[in-house]
Protein backbone atom coordinates (compact mmCIF):
# COMPACT_ATOMS: atom_id res chain seq x y z
CA UNK A 1 0.00 0.00 0.00
CA UNK A 2 1.50 3.33 -1.12
CA UNK A 3 1.01 6.78 0.41
CA UNK A 4 0.51 9.72 -1.94
CA UNK A 5 0.66 13.17 -0.38
CA UNK A 6 -1.18 15.92 -2.25
CA UNK A 7 0.03 19.50 -2.40
CA UNK A 8 -2.63 21.90 -3.62
CA UNK A 9 -3.62 25.46 -2.67
CA UNK A 10 -1.10 27.82 -1.13
CA UNK A 11 1.93 25.72 -2.06
CA UNK A 12 5.07 26.45 -3.99
CA UNK A 13 8.22 24.46 -4.61
CA UNK A 14 9.87 25.73 -1.43
CA UNK A 15 6.97 24.88 0.88
CA UNK A 16 6.53 21.49 -0.78
CA UNK A 17 10.22 20.70 -0.29
CA UNK A 18 10.08 21.84 3.34
CA UNK A 19 7.25 19.37 3.97
CA UNK A 20 8.56 16.50 1.85
CA UNK A 21 11.97 16.71 3.52
CA UNK A 22 10.21 16.07 6.85
CA UNK A 23 7.93 13.23 5.70
CA UNK A 24 9.75 11.56 2.81
CA UNK A 25 10.45 8.47 4.89
CA UNK A 26 6.72 7.82 5.17
CA UNK A 27 5.52 8.63 1.65
CA UNK A 28 5.83 7.16 -1.84
CA UNK A 29 4.24 9.65 -4.27
CA UNK A 30 4.35 13.45 -4.39
CA UNK A 31 1.17 14.85 -5.93
CA UNK A 32 1.48 18.22 -7.63
CA UNK A 33 -2.18 19.13 -7.26
CA UNK A 34 -4.56 20.65 -9.77
CA UNK A 35 -4.75 24.14 -8.16
CA UNK A 36 -0.96 24.31 -8.12
CA UNK A 37 -0.70 23.26 -11.77
CA UNK A 38 -3.34 25.84 -12.74
CA UNK A 39 -1.31 28.52 -10.96
CA UNK A 40 2.24 27.45 -11.83
CA UNK A 41 1.92 25.16 -14.84
CA UNK A 42 4.32 22.22 -14.96
CA UNK A 43 7.25 24.19 -13.53
CA UNK A 44 6.77 22.65 -10.09
CA UNK A 45 7.07 19.15 -11.55
CA UNK A 46 10.30 20.16 -13.29
CA UNK A 47 11.73 21.64 -10.10
CA UNK A 48 10.85 18.66 -7.89
CA UNK A 49 12.03 15.94 -10.25
CA UNK A 50 15.82 16.21 -9.68
CA UNK A 51 15.43 16.78 -5.96
CA UNK A 52 13.42 13.61 -5.25
CA UNK A 53 14.57 10.88 -7.64
CA UNK A 54 13.48 8.21 -5.13
CA UNK A 55 9.83 9.36 -5.05
CA UNK A 56 7.24 9.15 -7.80
CA UNK A 57 5.74 12.45 -8.91
CA UNK A 58 2.09 12.59 -9.92
CA UNK A 59 0.84 15.53 -11.98
CA UNK A 60 -2.85 15.96 -11.21
CA UNK A 61 -3.87 17.38 -14.58
CA UNK A 62 -7.38 15.85 -14.53
CA UNK A 63 -7.22 15.64 -18.32
CA UNK A 64 -10.57 16.05 -20.07
CA UNK A 65 -9.40 16.61 -23.66
CA UNK A 66 -6.13 16.53 -25.57
CA UNK A 67 -5.19 13.30 -23.85
CA UNK A 68 -1.93 12.51 -25.62
CA UNK A 69 -0.71 16.11 -25.85
CA UNK A 70 -1.35 17.04 -22.23
CA UNK A 71 -0.12 13.78 -20.73
CA UNK A 72 2.95 13.88 -22.96
CA UNK A 73 3.80 17.38 -21.71
CA UNK A 74 3.56 16.26 -18.09
CA UNK A 75 5.72 13.18 -18.67
CA UNK A 76 8.31 15.30 -20.46
CA UNK A 77 8.35 17.62 -17.44
CA UNK A 78 9.29 14.67 -15.23
CA UNK A 79 6.00 13.23 -13.99
CA UNK A 80 5.78 9.49 -13.38
CA UNK A 81 1.98 9.43 -13.17
CA UNK A 82 -0.60 11.73 -14.79
CA UNK A 83 -4.31 11.94 -14.02
CA UNK A 84 -7.23 12.05 -16.44
CA UNK A 85 -10.96 12.15 -15.73
CA UNK A 86 -13.22 9.15 -16.11
CA UNK A 87 -15.77 11.45 -17.74
CA UNK A 88 -13.41 12.15 -20.66
CA UNK A 89 -14.03 10.61 -24.05
CA UNK A 90 -12.54 7.17 -24.62
CA UNK A 91 -10.29 8.62 -27.33
CA UNK A 92 -8.90 11.13 -24.83
CA UNK A 93 -8.12 8.45 -22.27
CA UNK A 94 -6.56 6.18 -24.89
CA UNK A 95 -4.36 9.09 -25.96
CA UNK A 96 -3.20 9.59 -22.39
CA UNK A 97 -2.46 5.87 -22.06
CA UNK A 98 -0.47 6.06 -25.31
CA UNK A 99 1.61 8.94 -23.93
CA UNK A 100 2.26 6.95 -20.77
CA UNK A 101 3.47 3.99 -22.81
CA UNK A 102 5.81 6.28 -24.76
CA UNK A 103 7.48 7.52 -21.58
CA UNK A 104 7.24 4.46 -19.38
CA UNK A 105 4.78 6.33 -17.16
CA UNK A 106 1.36 5.57 -15.76
CA UNK A 107 -2.17 6.99 -15.99
CA UNK A 108 -4.44 7.36 -12.99
CA UNK A 109 -8.08 7.87 -13.96
CA UNK A 110 -10.06 9.96 -11.47
CA UNK A 111 -13.73 8.97 -11.12
CA UNK A 112 -14.79 12.19 -9.41
CA UNK A 113 -18.48 13.03 -10.06
CA UNK A 114 -18.98 10.29 -12.68
CA UNK A 115 -22.68 9.30 -12.70
CA UNK A 116 -22.30 5.59 -13.61
CA UNK A 117 -19.21 4.19 -11.98
CA UNK A 118 -19.99 0.45 -12.16
CA UNK A 119 -20.13 0.66 -15.96
CA UNK A 120 -17.31 3.15 -16.37
CA UNK A 121 -14.89 1.31 -14.08
CA UNK A 122 -15.19 -1.77 -16.28
CA UNK A 123 -14.48 0.32 -19.38
CA UNK A 124 -11.47 1.98 -17.75
CA UNK A 125 -10.07 -1.40 -16.80
CA UNK A 126 -10.40 -2.56 -20.40
CA UNK A 127 -8.75 0.63 -21.70
CA UNK A 128 -5.54 0.01 -19.81
CA UNK A 129 -5.75 2.52 -16.97
CA UNK A 130 -2.92 1.83 -14.55
CA UNK A 131 -4.83 3.21 -11.57
CA UNK A 132 -8.49 3.94 -10.95
CA UNK A 133 -8.99 6.58 -8.27
CA UNK A 134 -12.25 6.62 -6.31
CA UNK A 135 -12.35 10.28 -5.33
CA UNK A 136 -14.68 12.26 -3.08
CA UNK A 137 -14.90 15.87 -4.26
CA UNK A 138 -13.68 18.42 -1.72
CA UNK A 139 -16.81 20.50 -2.23
CA UNK A 140 -19.05 17.59 -1.11
CA UNK A 141 -17.08 16.30 1.86
CA UNK A 142 -19.25 18.12 4.39
CA UNK A 143 -22.51 16.68 3.06
CA UNK A 144 -22.79 13.94 5.68
CA UNK A 145 -22.78 11.17 3.09
CA UNK A 146 -20.87 7.99 3.97
CA UNK A 147 -18.28 8.16 1.22
CA UNK A 148 -16.22 5.30 2.64
CA UNK A 149 -19.22 2.98 2.29
CA UNK A 150 -19.75 4.14 -1.30
CA UNK A 151 -16.09 3.53 -2.12
CA UNK A 152 -16.30 0.08 -0.55
CA UNK A 153 -19.21 -0.73 -2.85
CA UNK A 154 -17.42 0.59 -5.95
CA UNK A 155 -14.18 -1.12 -5.02
CA UNK A 156 -15.65 -4.46 -6.09
CA UNK A 157 -15.91 -3.32 -9.70
CA UNK A 158 -12.15 -2.69 -10.06
CA UNK A 159 -10.70 -5.90 -11.52
CA UNK A 160 -7.36 -5.18 -13.17
CA UNK A 161 -6.18 -1.62 -12.47
CA UNK A 162 -4.56 -0.63 -9.21
CA UNK A 163 -6.96 1.12 -6.83
CA UNK A 164 -6.41 4.57 -5.32
CA UNK A 165 -8.67 6.24 -2.75
CA UNK A 166 -8.85 10.01 -2.22
CA UNK A 167 -10.92 12.71 -0.61
CA UNK A 168 -11.15 13.72 3.04
CA UNK A 169 -8.85 10.96 4.30
CA UNK A 170 -6.88 11.78 7.45
CA UNK A 171 -5.09 10.04 10.35
CA UNK A 172 -8.35 9.73 12.29
CA UNK A 173 -10.49 8.03 9.63
CA UNK A 174 -7.87 6.23 7.54
CA UNK A 175 -8.73 2.77 8.84
CA UNK A 176 -12.12 3.01 7.11
CA UNK A 177 -10.13 3.16 3.86
CA UNK A 178 -7.17 0.87 4.51
CA UNK A 179 -9.65 -1.92 5.24
CA UNK A 180 -10.51 -1.87 1.51
CA UNK A 181 -6.92 -2.88 0.69
CA UNK A 182 -6.27 -0.15 -1.90
CA UNK A 183 -2.95 0.12 -3.68
CA UNK A 184 -2.68 3.85 -2.99
CA UNK A 185 -4.05 6.09 -0.23
CA UNK A 186 -4.09 9.80 -1.14
CA UNK A 187 -4.01 12.39 1.64
CA UNK A 188 -3.63 16.15 1.35
CA UNK A 189 -4.54 18.47 4.21
CA UNK A 190 -4.77 15.56 6.64
CA UNK A 191 -0.96 15.59 6.52
CA UNK A 192 0.12 18.90 4.96
CA UNK A 193 -2.29 20.92 7.11
CA UNK A 194 -1.40 19.16 10.36
CA UNK A 195 0.47 21.05 13.08
CA UNK A 196 3.13 18.33 12.84
CA UNK A 197 3.08 16.82 9.33
CA UNK A 198 5.77 14.27 10.20
CA UNK A 199 3.78 12.98 13.17
CA UNK A 200 0.59 12.81 11.06
CA UNK A 201 2.41 10.97 8.27
CA UNK A 202 3.91 8.57 10.78
CA UNK A 203 0.49 7.74 12.22
CA UNK A 204 -0.89 7.21 8.73
CA UNK A 205 1.97 4.94 7.73
CA UNK A 206 1.63 2.91 10.93
CA UNK A 207 -2.09 2.38 10.32
CA UNK A 208 -1.47 1.52 6.68
CA UNK A 209 1.07 -1.06 7.77
CA UNK A 210 -1.56 -2.82 9.85
CA UNK A 211 -3.39 -3.84 6.66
Amino acid sequence: MKLQVAFDCGCNTRTICDCVDRISGYMDFIEVGTPLIIEKGLSTVRELRPRYPHLKILADLKIMDGGFYEANAAFEAGADIVTALAAAEDATLKGAVEAAAKHGGEIMVDTIAHPDLPRRIGELDAMGADYICLHTAKDTQGSGRDFAAFMREMRGFVRHAKLALAGGINPENIESYTSMAPDVIIIGEGITGASDPAKAAGIVREKMGAH
